[in-house]
C-alpha cells in the first residue's frame, strides 16, 4: 500500500524527515487507523453494513440500517432500511459526478434476492444490497461518498473507475484498504483543498493534535465540546492509542503544543484528555510513554512490535454456506511499516 500510494506522488508517506519524524508519522496514523477500524475489527461503516453475507456468486451483500434504529451493542438492526424508503441512496452527492466524483443515483439500488446454495440453512436475507453498489465507509480511515472514492481510486491508480466500479475493494483488498487510509492521511486539507495535511502536521512539529484536527475537525475538536455522540470515546481513544503506538515507535508527540510559527494546527482539550489518562488509568500505555522513547542511551530502547495482521482484522461477514467469520487477505502491516522505515534509513 505505501509503495502503491509513493508511485504515484512526489510526497511519500513514511519516507520524508530523519529517522524521528518518520517514526512520529507512523505513529501517528496507526493511532488513527486503530481507533478508526475499532481496534481492526470492522472492514465497512457498521450501520451501513450490518450482519454481511458472502452469497453463492461470491460477492458480499449489506443490510443497511439507518443510525436511530441500530444497536452498536448487538450489532442488530431493529428495522429493515427498506420500510420506509424504496432505494438506497445514502452517500451519493447529485452535485460532484464524474470528473469530480464517480457517477451515483439515488434511486439504482435496490434490496436484491441474495443468492444462497440449498443446503445453506435459514438465513435472513431480507432488505440486503451489493455491497460494491455503495459509497459508504470503508478504509483504515475512511472514505466515503462517490467523490471520496473517486479521488482515493486517481491516488492509487491514476484514474478513477477502478474504486467507483468496485468500491468493495476497498473493504476486501489490502492495498486498497490501507492505500485509502494513506491517501486520506497525505491529502485531506483542513480547509478542504487549502491548508495542511495530517502528514504536514506530523513533519512540521510532531504534533499528534493538529492530526486530529485536520482528519476530524470539529466532530473532535476541540475535544471537550463534541458535535457527535460516538466521537466522544473516539478522541478519548486517540489519546490512548498514540501513546500506544509512540511507545512501540519509540517515539514522542506533543498533544497541542505548536513549535512553529505557522502551518501549526492543535485540538484544544486533547492535552487535558491526556494528562486525566494520568490520573484515571483509562491509557495504559500514557503513564509510562516518555519511558520509551528513542535515544543515544544503550538502556533505552523501544519495545518489540507485535503487529497485527489482516487475519485478526475480521469483518464478521457471514458465507451463506457457511456462517463463520472471514478474515482479511493475509497482510502484516507493522512488519511492513517498518520495513520501509528500515529501507528509508540504511
Amino acid at each position: 500500500a505505501i509503495a502503491l500510494y509513493n508511485s504515484y506522488h512526489d510526497e511519500k508517506f513514511a519516507k520524508m524527515g530523519d529517522e524521528e519524524q518518520i517514526r512520529a508519522e507512523l505513529a501517528a496514523f496507526l493511532a488513527h487507523t486503530a481507533v478508526d477500524t475499532y481496534g481492526y475489527s470492522v472492514t465497512r461503516e457498521i450501520f451501513h453494513c450490518v450482519d454481511p453475507i458472502t452469497g453463492s456468486d461470491g460477492q458480499v451483500y449489506c443490510k443497511p440500517c439507518k443510525e436511530q434504529y441500530y444497536n452498536p451493542e448487538t450489532k442488530t438492526c431493529s428495522q429493515s432500511y427498506f420500510e420506509s424508503e424504496e432505494s438506497y441512496g445514502e452517500k451519493c452527492d447529485l452535485t460532484r459526478q464524474v470528473p469530480q466524483g464517480c457517477r451515483c443515483d439515488k434511486e439504482s439500488v435496490k434490496q436484491v434476492n441474495v443468492p444462497v446454495p440449498v443446503n445453506a440453512g435459514k438465513i435472513d436475507t431480507v432488505g440486503y444490497i451489493p455491497a460494491s453498489d455503495a459509497y459508504f465507509a470503508r478504509g483504515a480511515i475512511p472514505i466515503s461518498w462517490n467523490y471520496g472514492y473517486y479521488g482515493a481510486s486517481l491516488a492509487l491508480a491514476g484514474n478513477g473507475d477502478l474504486l467507483c466500479d468496485n468500491p468493495d475493494l476497498v473493504a476486501t483488498n489490502p492495498q486498497y484498504a490501507w492505500g485509502s487510509g494513506i491517501h486520506i492521511w497525505m491529502e485531506k486539507m483542513i480547509y478542504g483543498t487549502t491548508g495542511s495535511t495530517a502528514h504536514r502536521q506530523v513533519l512540521n512539529g510532531g504534533n499528534f493534535g493538529g492530526t486530529v484536527q485536520v482528519l476530524y475537525g470539529t466532530l473532535e475538536c476541540p475535544s471537550n465540546q463534541w458535535e457527535s455522540a460516538i466521537h466522544v470515546d473516539m478522541v478519548h481513544d486517540r489519546v490512548a492509542e498514540i501513546c500506544k503506538s509512540g511507545t512501540l515507535l519509540g517515539v514522542y508527540l506533543e498533544m497541542d503544543k505548536c513549535d512553529t510559527k505557522t502551518d501549526c494546527l492543535k485540538c484544544e482539550g486533547l492535552k487535558e484528555i491526556y494528562d486525566s489518562c494520568h490520573e484515571n488509568g483509562s491509557c495504559p500505555y500514557c503513564p509510562t510513554w516518555t519511558q520509551f522513547v528513542k535515544s543515544d542511551a544503550p538502556t533505552v530502547t523501544p519495545l518489540r512490535i507485535e503487529s497485527p495482521t489482516f487475519e485478526n482484522w475480521n469483518h464478521h461477514s457471514r458465507s451463506a454456506a457457511d456462517t463463520g467469520e472471514h478474515a482479511w487477505p493475509t497482510m502484516t502491516l507493522l512488519v511492513f511499516l517498518l520495513s520501509q522505515l528500515v529501507g528509508t534509513l540504511f
